[in-house]
């Protein structure tokens, strides 16, 4: 063989199999997962993008080497109880794009995901991925792919499989290559498994298993001996068919560069674990908003709206983008004739994107405020005692021009959320990320930053090296002084607005508060392993709140959370 993906001493397989549709089959522990790690391990290695859908949370160890002292594969892990970024069911569209987009590699763990979780995912990004596959060469590793391709196929799979039968056998067009890996060779749909281009068969002693890969080899190669073979097979050992390169080849894998986090401990043993200070390098930050979805999505009636907009928004941003960013990586061997991008026209498009902005915001808060509010089970707490205040000045849900000047600057929708949050929060001061959290606006990129200026040149903003609030002129926008939150109506609206895993997490400090909980303690209480990167990410939710404090036996829920403005009356120690 010439060389290529070198998978075992003496061993390289063609890079054709790159983009060809691969099967792994054998019973468990013979070694299948460490041989589809092998696969992707060479294919990274070419400088191949490949994407796992891993629904066993198997595949975690990837970024840290074999004995988990040094640095693995740069591959994000997204989702599963040690994923690096936590993974939503209904973003399938939204991982397909940015994977595409980018060229990333990925470990899709779906192993958190109920039955009607999975296929809703799979299926979506199934279809989007290669709708947008551009024909880049890519390769899909399907582990236990019986679980969500089956052999029976019942109405609500249908559409799935259908989904993954297109891209097994019609993805080579695309660049799209494909490895299914199964334990179960006869709950394989045979539909897809038949599509197969080359057959890997680890040691496999079911007769059920065997006669499913007997039908297969029967086409290209005499059975009898190398079926009577597979029961004693030793782990990593297999046999190789490919049909196009004559005889079946038998060898033995190399043993794998990172971390098996699959492995099964023996009796007294406790599971081994990778040192997580000794992750490859991955921009995790950039992908989590790539894939976290808005909270305040548009009603159904307003989706295809919104759909446009956002459409024309990225056109704009892209545009604005290649204005004001370096040139292309692409070398140009003609004398360059430079093209001047004025500072009006910049302005033109960071205006345009604004407003294209206001207009997702406005369709989007049509939704927010005619939905039904989270309800969440009152904390077990002891009850925060009330100091009765002087009736406050009444606010609509959206601020009301009533007693302002007729010459007070007009706010896009966006802005008008931003002060009234700011408003509700009062006194407190709140910092940026505070601050976007409560008017459920993202606090990167230019929108955030147009909104701002916006309330900066009204005169509204009061901020200081402490944080923001509103300046006399801001609340006389709102129409008079808010009420401010009371202590529960503040845990409410973070219950609200953050992601179930860190409400989940935010309950278990308020039920404990004032007393501290352990990492361990709050991972039991949210039923987390915190030795991945979801709990990290939701802890950092809720500091970055200002919602938990690290105390010296663990952490705890602020004081503020607890108090609210009381702090500020002086009506609590």
């Amino acid at each position: 063989m010439t060389a290529g993906l070198h998978v075992a001493e003496g061993i390289d397989l063609p890079l054709e199999l790159i983009t060809s549709s691969n099967g792994i089959l054998a019973k468990k522990g013979a070694g299948k997962t460490s041989a589809a790690v092998v696969l992707l391990e060479e294919m990274n290695q070419v400088g191949v993008p490949v994407i796992v859908v891993d629904p066993k949370g198997d595949w975690y160890g990837i970024r840290t080497s074999a004995s988990g002292d040094r640095p693995g594969l740069p591959i994000p892990v997204l989702g599963g109880r040690h994923g690096d970024i936590p993974l939503d069911a209904t973003t399938g569209e939204l991982v397909a794009d940015l994977l595409v987009d980018q060229q990333l590699s990925a470990i899709l763990d779906v192993s958190e995901f109920t039955k009607a979780e999975l296929r809703r995912f799979l299926k979506a990004f199934g279809d989007r991925f290669y709708r947008r596959a551009d024909r880049t060469p890519t390769h899909l590793f399907l582990e236990e792919c019986h679980e969500y391709l089956p052999q029976q196929v019942r109405g609500e799979d249908a559409a799935l499989v259908e989904t993954w039968q297109r891209i097994v056998k019609q993805g080579r067009f695309k660049g799209l290559g494909v490895t299914m890996a199964s334990q179960r060779s006869a709950a394989v749909n045979k539909d897809v498994l038949t599509q197969i281009d080359n057959l890997f068969v680890l040691r496999t002693t079911a007769p059920q298993d065997r006669e499913a890969i007997k039908a297969w080899i029967d086409v290209h190669a005499d059975s009898k001996s190398i079926l009577a073979d597979l029961p004693t097979l030793q782990t990593g050992e297999c046999w190789l068919w490919q049909p196009e390169r004559g005889e079946p080849v038998k060898f033995r894998f190399r043993l794998r560069h990172t971390f098996d986090a699959g492995t099964t401990p023996r009796v007294g043993e406790i599971a081994a674990a990778p040192a997580r200070t000794t992750l490859a390098d991955v921009d995790l930050a950039a992908i989590a908003a790539a894939i976290t979805p808005h909270q305040d999505a548009p009603s159904s009636s307003s989706n295809s709206d919104a759909s446009r907009l956002r459409t024309e928004n990225a056109r704009l941003r892209r545009e604005l983008a290649a204005a004001t960013s370096a040139p292309p990586r692409e070398k140009i061997v003609e004398i360059p004739v430079p093209v001047p991008i004025d500072a009006a026209t910049i302005d033109t498009l960071r205006r345009a994107i604004a407003d294209l902005s206001a207009a997702v915001d406005q369709l989007a808060e049509h939704e927010h405020t005619s939905a039904p509010p989270r309800t969440a089970a009152p904390p077990r707490t002891r009850p925060v005692p009330t100091t009765p205040k002087p009736k406050a000045a009444a606010v609509v849900d959206r601020p009301s021009t009533n007693g302002t000047s007729t010459d007070s600057p007009a706010l896009r929708s966006g802005a008008q959320r931003m002060v009234l949050a700011l408003g509700r929060m009062a006194p407190l001061r709140l910092t940026k990320s505070q601050w976007g959290t409560v008017a459920r606006l993202k606090t990167s990129g230019g929108t955030w930053s147009t909104y701002l200026s916006d309330i900066r040149r009204a005169g509204y903003l009061d901020e200081t090296a402490a944080g923001y609030t509103l300046t006399d002129a801001g609340f006389d926008y709102l129409g008079g002084r808010p009420e401010p939150l009371s202590p529960r109506e503040l845990q409410d609206h973070y219950r609200a607005v953050l992601r179930r895993g860190a409400a989940t997490m935010l309950d278990a400090l308020i039920n404990a508060y004032p007393d501290s909980l352990t990492r361990e303690q709050l991972g039991a209480a949210a039923d987390m392993a915190t030795t991945g990167g979801t709990f990290s990410t939701y802890l950092s939710d809720l500091t970055r709140n200002g919602l938990a404090r690290k105390t010296d036996t663990g952490l705890a829920a602020t004081d503020i959370l607890m108090n609210g403005a009381e702090l500020f009356n002086g009506t609590t120690a």
